[in-house]
């Protein structure tokens, strides 16, 4: 399983885990659980009682 549950969602680095896997389908290196054809990503998180809020877009030029 992958993803972040598959990791045991890890609490205060999920961000940076959805960003690590956003990267990794636009760049082709996402291994087993890669996308064919990614171009663009786009990651939400919503940290706390959303409170805290970002929107991420990774893509290739």
């Amino acid at each position: 399983m992958s993803g972040l549950i598959g990791v045991g969602h890890p609490v205060g680095a999920t961000g940076v885990r959805m960003m690590l896997d956003l990267c990794k389908q636009v760049t082709n290196t996402a291994g087993n659980y890669q996308i064919k054809n990614v171009k663009n990503s786009v990651m939400l998180n919503i940290g706390k009682s959303a409170t805290t809020n970002y929107v991420y877009i990774v893509g290739k030029g």
